[in-house]
């Protein structure tokens, strides 16, 4: 598969950035920016080529008969949005039975412009004691980059200036739409 999603990404003038070391069985990865549906296509195949299962973050209500398979078969954790959900707690009792886990997060939450990111990812790597992994999606260089696992201090305030350094100068599909604001 991952020769096959690297022809794809060729295809199309891009590249995949970094490599997961096999040691960093569990964490969270955060990617951004999330502007367009392209966004899941670019890291469904980057994925590939990383070699990792990943889950991921999605509105519940992509989740209807027809069409659920597909989001479950490609990691998809149905999220509602609506009302604070039990996800900390199915991670940690995930991690405890010994399953390796990599959740992805999209901080924007939507595809639509946001005033400030979502900082949940952070508060869910503090309480499951895992690593945070940035990732982005550059359009003008046509890349997916991955960055080095982080380990939050537990104080966003002082974490923050790491991930705005991060994303700084990445180039959205939808350049309007990506707010760098924490």
């Amino acid at each position: 598969m991952k020769s096959i999603a690297k022809a794809i990404l060729k295809l199309f003038g891009w590249s995949v950035v970094g490599e997961y070391d096999d040691s960093l069985k569990n964490c969270i990865i955060v990617i951004a920016p999330h502007t367009s549906n392209w966004d899941f296509i670019w890291g469904v195949l980057a994925r590939s080529v990383y070699q990792v299962r990943v889950k991921y973050l999605i509105k519940d209500s992509f989740f209807k008969p027809g069409i659920a398979w597909f989001f479950n078969w490609t990691g998809g954790i149905p999220v509602n949005r609506k009302k604070k959900t039990d996800l900390t707690e199915r991670l940690v009792k995930m991690l405890d039975s010994g399953e390796e886990i990599k959740v992805a997060f999209t901080p924007e939450g939507t595809r639509k412009r946001v005033d400030r990111w979502r900082s949940g990812f952070y508060w869910v790597a503090m309480e499951t004691k895992l690593p945070i992994v940035m990732h982005y999606m550059d359009y003008k260089r046509k890349q997916v980059v991955m960055g080095e696992p982080f380990w939050p201090s537990g104080d966003w305030e002082k974490d923050k200036p790491v991930f705005e350094a991060f994303y700084a100068d990445v180039t959205a599909h939808t350049i309007e739409n990506f707010n760098h604001s924490f």
